[in-house]
């Protein structure tokens, strides 16, 4: 029996012309074209783009680069896409050891891909009838998570596994503790994020359903989730003092936090008082620290425990203390808290 041949795309550089890849463990041909660009930015406004688009064969993979993971991973996700999927993608866990992680679903379906556009993609293998029917990939700073999202949205199903490496915190991709203003690269989620119905965001179990300040908040969250503040703040602000647990002014705190204005992000997390999250971020970020090498994170992990409880306003200041430099060990540890923290949020 013959192999189904894919047509593969990869990133890095040009090691070789078109090829057919192909091991007799694959139960798929990879018909390879090493295209020497760097991005999936620059591969969406580059001629591969329509090749892409318009394969004659019956699935796409787009590589991020010609190693043996990655090849093995792009055959591995056309095997397991379902006659009744979009599209099959290799996700990066952003926090690995984070339970509570809302970019995690075997399957991206609804509002879910909302959040787990957060996350770096490995090889991705799409269906070409589908790029056809919902459109090609745009140029755009994050092409195929645009791309999913359409699909998704539109009512399509997008199967997700692992990638290889399932223990490599994926820190790039943590929410920075000061994030600087987005510019234009931005404009592709934000686009989403204001098209998306409340309706859609508003699945809660139907004996509890979300209030309108709830949905609100919720979008608020999504907003503050891809680093969009001043749209995040916006809609906090619009429900200030309102709903369960005050879920907007708690947002309304993260946004200052990360503005950062701490007088005002404390002044915040004051009014919202003690939340239903906090014993299970006090335990998150208690274990995140024990393993921190930072040897401050001993004098931290007493100082947001204190008197047993979560202390958010300590955490605003482990946030000033490291937001100069965001990739230190300790800033690390606070981003992973900061992550875990606006994962049971959401």
């Amino acid at each position: 029996m013959m192999q189904q041949v894919v047509d593969a795309f990869a990133l890095g550089p040009v090691e070789a012309s078109s090829e057919l890849r192909s091991d007799p463990r694959w139960p798929v041909s990879l018909r390879v074209t090493a295209t020497g660009l760097s991005t999936v930015a620059e591969f969406a406004r580059s001629p591969y783009a329509r090749q892409f688009s318009e394969s004659d064969c019956e699935l796409v993979a787009l590589l991020p680069e010609m190693s043996p993971d990655s090849l093995r991973m792009g055959a591995i996700l056309a095997f397991s896409l379902a006659s009744g999927q979009a599209a099959a993608v290799s996700l990066e866990r952003i926090d690995p050891d984070l339970r509570a992680d809302p970019t995690w679903t075997p399957e991206l379906s609804d509002c879910r891909v909302l959040y787990a556009a957060r996350s770096s993609l490995g090889p991705a293998v799409l269906r070409v009838s589908k790029l056809r029917q919902i459109g090609p990939i745009r140029p755009v700073s994050e092409p195929v998570w645009d791309w999913l999202i359409r699909a998704v949205l539109s009512g399509e199903r997008v199967h997700v596994q692992q990638a290889l490496d399932k223990s490599q915190l994926n820190a790039s991709r943590l929410p920075l503790l000061a994030p600087p203003r987005p510019g234009k690269t931005s404009a592709w989620i934000s686009e989403h994020l204001s098209a998306v119905s409340t309706a859609r965001m508003s699945r809660g179990p139907a004996s509890q359903p979300l209030t309108k300040f709830d949905e609100i908040a919720i979008r608020a969250g999504l907003f503050q989730w891809h680093d969009l503040l001043d749209e995040s703040h916006e809609l906090s602000q619009s429900i200030e003092g309102q709903g369960d647990n005050l879920l907007g002014d708690y947002w309304h705190a993260i946004m200052h936090r990360r503005e950062p204005d701490y007088s005002n992000a404390k002044y915040w997390f004051r009014r919202v008082g003690n939340q239903p999250t906090y014993r299970d971020l006090r335990a998150r970020a208690d274990a995140v620290l024990a393993d921190c090498p930072d040897k401050r994170s001993a004098i931290w992990r007493d100082r947001l425990q204190a008197g047993s409880k979560w202390n958010p306003l300590a955490f605003v200041d482990l946030c000033e203390e490291c937001a100069a430099d965001e990739q230190s060990d300790l800033a690390i540890a606070a981003r992973r808290i900061q992550y875990a923290e606006m994962s049971l949020l959401v």
